[in-house]
């Protein structure tokens, strides 16, 4: 019998999950405390899949190398505190095996071709690969793809993360086709520069020069792209081509370029550069941002919309981070008369 999955969690929901960690995580909780967290997780499906996301999202953290560049590791103040969180967290996640809400950290696993994969990047580190003829990829945050040549085709396969193409001329003949597979379907560059970003639902394409030719998986009709269009490769084919700036490559300088656009959508990107978990509340997700910003310290990114937008930065935990909008004060009470 096929079983419904949990309802994703919404973002205070999430932000609950969190506050209880960060309760449970300290030494001083309480027989009443413990009591309460389990009355929340058993009163939603929702809370017990909140829950376990953030018990994921914890068990990534602690277990960064002490050499990850962002030093998010070293905000918790000892060796001992950190052992001591991992096994009250430990503790927690028994609890929860028997209500079957470890659903989305299974999901959320990564298949074993993203582990095994030939080329790798950890979250926030960038990397440039030359290939055999001659052309060069360079793969964003968190990114994972294997190089494939044969005497009949080049094939790269992404399948996790980003990655920007600049192809080269092949000096066999007759020339051998570029490819890039995805889930969602195959792209064939022709002479071109060109991103592509893997998406849990989708496939992005970006093009920068000349055209790339795409091929939904579900068999679908071809579409090709030229210079400044974007498309997207999804379960129903392929989307129609968008208007693209040169703002989708800006990564590859180690920047983020923020045109015109909305709060939630620049943290989603941020995120995907720092460790542990950042996310926009609701109420401010609208607000509109310009700027560039330098990716290799993403705290001094939050830092800096706090000092230019309404906003205010709040860690709930040293991992989990939310940028919300900052309270007005009250104007000031009339006591005259």
């Amino acid at each position: 019998m096929k079983t419904n999955p949990a309802p994703a969690p919404d973002f205070q929901v999430l932000q609950q999950a969190a506050e209880w960690f960060a309760v449970l995580g300290s030494s001083s909780v309480s027989a009443d405390q413990w009591q309460r967290w389990q009355a929340w997780c058993e009163a939603d499906e929702r809370h017990r899949a909140a829950w376990a996301r953030v018990q994921a999202i914890s068990g990534a953290f602690t277990s960064l190398p002490t050499t990850d560049k962002s030093g998010a590791r070293q905000t918790l103040d000892t060796a001992s505190e950190r052992q001591r969180v991992r096994r009250q967290a430990a503790k927690m996640l028994l609890l929860l095996c028997g209500t079957g809400s470890l659903g989305w950290m299974a999901a959320s696993r990564a298949p074993w071709a993203e582990w095994n994969a030939g080329y790798t990047t950890a979250t926030g580190e960038r990397r440039e690969v030359e290939l055999a003829d001659g052309g060069r990829i360079w793969l964003n945050t968190a990114s994972a793809m294997d190089v494939d040549y044969d005497t009949g085709r080049r094939r790269i396969r992404l399948h996790r993360g980003e990655i920007l193409v600049e192809t080269a001329l092949d000096t066999v003949q007759p020339p051998r086709p570029f490819i890039v597979d995805t889930a969602h379907g195959r792209l064939r560059a022709l002479g071109t520069r060109f991103s592509v970003q893997r998406r849990e639902d989708s496939t992005q394409i970006t093009v920068f020069a000349g055209t790339v030719e795409l091929s939904p998986a579900n068999g679908g009709s071809p579409r090709v792209l030229a210079a400044g269009q974007q498309s997207h490769l999804n379960a129903a084919g392929a989307t129609p081509a968008e208007t693209a700036g040169h703002a989708r490559e800006a990564w590859q300088r180690g920047l983020l370029l923020a045109e015109d656009v909305r709060l939630e959508d620049f943290i989603a990107e941020l995120a995907r550069h720092r460790p542990g978990y950042l996310g926009c509340a609701p109420e401010a997700a609208n607000l509109r941002l310009v700027g560039a910003y330098e990716l290799a310290d993403t705290d001094r990114v939050l830092a800096a919309l706090e000092a230019t937008l309404p906003v205010r930065i709040r860690r709930i935990l040293p991992w989990w981070v939310v940028v919300e909008a900052r309270q007005k004060e009250s104007a000031p009470q009339d006591r005259t008369g």
